[in-house]
């Protein structure tokens, strides 16, 4: 179930709400979550686990992705 997935694709407001430098599981995680394999709590769950910094990038990307 690996993939590549290029930031440099995002929306600028979701590239916003990164890390100048985002784990590579964590990336991997977004892109399956932006994709529709990971629902939202997976992705909520599993996203921060490299780097508890991050619980507050995801909570800031579901707000992009929501319309927030």
């Amino acid at each position: 179930m690996e993939q590549t997935f290029d930031l440099a694709s995002l929306d600028p407001a979701l590239l916003a709400c990164l890390p100048t430098e985002l784990h590579p599981i964590s990336q991997l995680f977004l892109g399956y979550w932006l994709d529709g394999t990971m629902s939202t709590p997976e992705f909520l769950r599993w996203f921060h686990m490299p780097n508890s910094d991050y619980l507050s990038v995801a909570q800031c990307l579901l707000a992009v992705v929501a319309g927030a």
